[in-house]
């Protein structure tokens, strides 16, 4: 039995030209064409397209999926027993979550207001999920924030407000009363990540990222990339005792300008270096060539000054902390940086 493109797509829910698109890069070709040139798909096609559904379920891109089909030893039940293991992390997210909205439930009708905690605990859950952290990354993160203590709450909401007065009085982030902002909210942050600064980084890119939590916090990404600079500033000051003054001039001129780049790249780091890629591999070779360029451009570009900058963030623990750079992490990418150098040499 062969089913021409039209009947499939009604059968599967996709649409022909998502499967036109599919055959165009060779992840799914028909085994057979009409006299008339349709495309027959039998089930054998069936069934790579089942598989393919289900990595897609996965979040792996067309490419890894291609690969996988192309080249692994395991067929559709190790692919199966994947897509029941997603099932199952989405199914205890939604009983924690759900188990979290009966708890707000009952304080609406005893006519509480949840606290801002309950609602952005119920929010990050659900636009969260798996999304940006794993189960034991928000496991921690609940341990964490039921161990605040109540007086959590009213400091977010002061720091909140106070950003908000700053913003609107048009304060700049070089001030020293926003750097002290910026630096009790990475304080604020980094405990509720439990001092883990790639729980750090992915906390950052959530807020960054949902205009769900920017309603409900009052902080939308204006407010989040203030915060950014304001600590870009804070940390240049402890660049000082390693520097010249005429250093300092020059990181005054070009080390903040960088700020917005690097979150998502030492997201993108991270990522490599959980899924355990080699260092010397193709895509650490183009994120460390990024993060050479950036770190080159913070010290103008000056070889010598950006060689003092990478010493001292080596040393000073102070530096790092809030950067979303650990010493592991930091360790990773010199490697990866360490390649290039030898390659340039040989």
């Amino acid at each position: 039995m062969f089913l021409r493109i039209g009947e499939l797509a009604r059968r599967t829910g996709l649409t022909v030209r998502a499967l036109r698109h599919y055959d165009d890069i060779a992840l799914l070709v028909p085994s057979k064409r009409s006299s008339s040139g349709y495309r027959l798909y039998g089930r054998k096609d069936v069934a790579r397209l089942y598989r393919i559904q289900a990595l897609r379920r996965l979040d792996l891109s067309l490419t890894d999926i291609q690969g996988l089909l192309d080249n692994a030893a395991g067929g559709v039940s190790e692919i199966v027993a994947r897509q029941v293991a997603q099932l199952d992390r989405e199914i205890l997210q939604a009983s924690a979550l759900r188990t979290h909205l009966l708890t707000v439930q009952d304080q609406l009708q005893a006519s509480e207001e949840p606290g801002i905690d309950d609602w952005l605990l119920a929010l990050e859950s659900m636009v969260a999920g798996s999304k940006y952290f794993s189960e034991d990354e928000q496991r921690r993160l609940k341990t964490q924030r039921d161990g605040f203590t109540d007086a959590v709450a009213p400091e977010r909401a002061e720091l909140s407000a106070w950003l908000q007065r700053l913003v609107a009085a048009g304060v700049s982030p070089e001030d020293p009363e926003a750097q002290a902002l910026a630096q009790r909210w990475i304080e604020r942050l980094l405990e509720e990540a439990g001092g883990d600064e790639g729980l750090l980084m992915k906390l950052y890119t959530m807020h960054w990222n949902e205009p769900s939590l920017h309603a409900l916090t009052g902080v939308d990404r204006a407010g989040i990339r203030y915060i950014s600079h304001a600590m870009a500033f804070a940390r240049l000051q402890l660049y000082a005792p390693y520097c010249s003054s005429g250093d300092m001039a020059t990181l005054r001129q070009h080390y903040v300008a960088q700020t917005d780049a690097w979150p998502p790249l030492i997201a993108e780091v991270r990522q490599q270096m959980l899924a355990s890629a080699p260092t010397d591999g193709a895509a650490m070779r183009a994120l460390a060539l990024r993060w050479q360029a950036l770190s080159l451009a913070k010290a103008g570009g000056d070889a010598a000054l950006h060689a003092k900058l990478q010493r001292a963030f080596h040393h000073d623990a102070a530096l790092r902390a809030g950067s979303g750079i650990d010493e592991t992490l930091a360790a990773y990418v010199g490697q990866a940086i360490a390649h290039l150098d030898s390659a340039s040499t040989s």
